[in-house]
């Protein structure tokens, strides 16, 4: 009887545990998804500048580091996914970025799509 009791509660236990831990999951990824889509343009009058360097085959998390450490993004990993999302690349070239720029809007002046988007090609 009391194997059996004990048995209910440690079964009990890792039923919460795991259900615990599945909407913990969920949760975070609803939270990074929506960091993902839905961003939203900075409202400052007058935007932080910042002048980067990208390198021929400079990874995107090295270009997160340095664009997060500016002030420019709020997450490394999130810009990591938009990139792969919106299949941009990362062009070499000096860009100047502003603090009212989406990670969307800097990945495409990184890829050359707001370039071209510019000219009406």
């Amino acid at each position: 009887m009391k194997n059996r009791v004990f048995a209910a509660i440690v079964k009990a236990a890792v039923t919460a545990a795991v259900v615990s831990l599945i909407l913990l999951a969920c949760v975070k990824g609803y939270f990074f998804g929506r960091a993902v889509f839905d961003e939203k343009r900075g409202t400052d009058e007058n935007p932080l500048s910042y002048t980067i360097v990208i390198e021929e085959g400079e990874s995107v998390l090295r270009a997160a580091d340095e664009l997060k450490d500016a002030g420019l993004i709020e997450s490394k990993w999130v810009f990591a996914v938009q990139k792969i999302f919106y299949g941009s690349r990362l062009l070499p070239g000096t860009y100047t970025l502003d603090s009212n720029m989406t990670g969307k809007d800097i990945l495409d002046i990184f890829s050359g799509a707001a370039m071209d988007a510019e000219d009406g090609t």
